[in-house]
């Protein structure tokens, strides 16, 4: 894994960049940079210049033909999905989560029209929060599905039915299409980073989306859903679990050595895949073998136990016939 360098951004000449894709389209490098250096008055601005820049960007995109584009071009057609915690009725606001990330890099730099007229942006303060005027949002009930499509540079938004999603199977190609690409943004960058997974996130989809240009064109479950929590933030939330654990009652650490390797495999993949820690998702497990099973339950107590089995309790004749 290469090592993470502080790496430096010229945010004018990024946002003279965005400037210029938003409003000529993908441009190939030579005619950006010129353009751009005579924009800025600095000589020093080359094409290595720009292209760190782009590197550095989850606005801009390098697009398969060569030419810089901007993340909508890339994003026209997708539709992304939100699960509201509270019922949309009569509300103008839509508090996100992961799941809206790439449209709310684009809402960073300015509202987005609406088809239904008026237009929609980002919260001020910068929380994850949608805005837009009365009747925008559909009406939909607490824990519905809320879907956003971007389409000729328009969001629409519409209710969502969770018996209408794709089927397990899809959903795991999506998947596993998006996660092979996150992964490498992992890679790329060296060390994690709270706050560089939101971008790392949009990468992906965005270099999924030029794999699969429908990738996403319908709907389907949240990303924080789809994809497990893509952020990982849960590694984070295990720290305040087990912190609030320790504070309920008195416990104890043992060290647990001589775990077979595939059960470790094994241990680790059931507990992601139940949102737990690995001493968790065992302390869960053992408490249940301990206090919730017909052996604890029925088992007499061990000072009364017999080791020698009863007749009543053979389980197969041995006596054969004859």
């Amino acid at each position: 894994m290469p090592p993470a360098e502080p790496i430096s951004v010229d945010h004018d000449l990024h946002d003279a960049l965005v400037a210029m894709v938003r409003e000529h389209g993908p441009q190939p490098l030579a005619w950006l940079t010129p353009r751009v250096r005579r924009e800025r008055r600095d000589a020093r601005i080359d094409q290595t210049t720009v292209i760190r820049t782009i590197e550095c960007s989850t606005i801009l995109v390098a697009m398969v033909d060569g030419r810089i584009g901007y993340l909508a071009d890339v994003l026209d057609g997708i539709v992304l999905t939100t699960r509201a915690r509270a019922p949309l009725a009569g509300r103008t606001d839509l508090w996100c989560r992961v799941g809206v990330q790439p449209l709310a890099n684009l809402l960073a730099y300015g509202p987005l029209p609406l088809e239904s007229g008026g237009e929609v942006r980002r919260m001020e303060s910068g929380e994850q929060v949608l805005v837009g005027p009365p009747g925008w949002l559909p009406d939909v009930p607490r824990f519905g599905l809320v879907g956003l499509r971007l389409r000729d540079g328009k969001v629409s938004t519409f209710a969502v039915d969770d018996d209408q999603l794709p089927s397990p199977e899809e959903c795991q190609q999506v998947r596993a299409l998006l996660a092979d690409h996150y992964r490498r943004e992992r890679w790329w960058h060296g060390e994690d980073d709270l706050e560089t997974r939101p971008g790392e996130l949009v990468r992906a989809i965005t270099l999924g989306r030029m794999e699969d240009p429908d990738l996403l064109s319908t709907p389907y479950p949240p990303l924080d859903e789809l994809l497990y929590n893509p952020l990982q933030q849960d590694v984070d939330e295990h720290h305040w679990r087990d912190h609030a654990a320790v504070q309920q009652q008195e416990s104890i650490s043992r060290h647990l050595g001589g775990i077979p390797a595939a059960l470790d495999v094994e241990l680790e993949r059931r507990a992601r895949l139940y949102g737990m820690s690995f001493d968790q998702f065992v302390i869960a497990m053992l408490g249940h073998l301990a206090w919730r099973t017909p052996f604890a339950e029925d088992c007499e107590p061990f000072h009364v136990w017999d080791p020698s089995p009863k007749p009543d309790l053979v389980a197969l004749d041995s006596r054969r016939d004859g």
